[in-house]
């Protein structure tokens, strides 16, 4: 005895793809609306940057910048001026760090002569300070921009006033 297969309608499969693909297009949309669209790890990246900063691993850090970023900095200036600036003139030998929450910023450059990046997200870091000079927080928006798909960090070096999406 041979039994017949039930066939789903393809008119059914269709609009259960449909139907599928709109929800999720709708909980994508209003994530983004929330702030809470993240790509998947730029907010992490952020987090795992300045913990290697608060660690003393600046060389590690280092690797976790954009290229354009890296143009600013070679790997060992930027150790160099980073374990002084820290270990020396402030006299702390850690941090502590809060981050805010990541926010899409679209089209942004690092600075005026650089080349504009799309899909860039900005996450608030206040970094605190227990040091000889008393206790003090540094507040930074931190930028972070995919490069090889993977997501890098930058820091803003144009005038405050010009700090926008550009």
């Amino acid at each position: 005895m041979f039994r017949r297969k039930r066939r789903l309608p393809l008119g059914g499969l269709l609009a259960a793809a449909v139907i599928a693909w709109l929800l999720w297009l709708l909980v994508r949309s209003v994530a983004g609306l929330l702030g809470g669209t993240d790509s998947g790890g730029a907010r992490e990246t952020v987090l795992e940057f300045y913990t290697m900063e608060r660690e003393g691993n600046f060389g590690g850090s280092w690797e976790l910048f954009h290229s354009q970023m890296k143009e600013h900095f070679t790997k060992d200036s930027y150790i160099q001026k980073r374990a002084h600036v820290f270990m020396q003139d402030f006299g702390v030998e850690t941090f502590g760090i809060r981050l805010g929450e990541l926010k899409a910023v679209g089209s942004w450059r690092m600075a005026p002569e650089q080349t504009p990046l799309e899909g860039v997200f900005a996450v608030p870091v206040i970094m605190e300070y227990n040091s000889s000079f008393g206790v003090f927080e540094v507040d930074q928006e931190v930028y972070v921009a995919q490069e090889a798909g993977e997501w890098k960090v930058l820091w803003s070096y144009q005038e405050s006033s010009d700090t926008e999406s550009s």
